[in-house]
């Protein structure tokens, strides 16, 4: 049997605790794991709000008027994060 023949076998008999531990194995096994994480997250499957469709309305009304983003450096800075970008 190959090796991924068997790994799958053992994933579906996995619990879903299981399943996470050996997710966080492969990902500390990894030479990023927090970009291994990222790239294996599940897709965001819950329901689209009406306020998070009206905010994203707004943001591509903002930018079809030409209102520039805030730098995330500013951002940072107003909450005293990082010192603000010097200009």
């Amino acid at each position: 049997m190959s090796a991924k023949a068997q790994l799958h076998l053992a994933v579906e008999s996995m619990t879903e605790e299981d399943a996470v531990a050996a997710l966080q194995a492969l990902a500390e096994a990894s030479d990023d794991p927090v970009a291994w994480m990222l790239d294996h997250a599940p897709v965001d499957d819950e329901p689209e709000t009406d306020e998070e469709r009206q905010a994203v309305a707004e943001y591509h009304a903002d930018r079809e008027r030409g209102v520039k983003s805030i730098p995330l450096e500013d951002v940072l800075a107003e909450f005293g994060l990082r010192k603000r970008a010097e200009t």
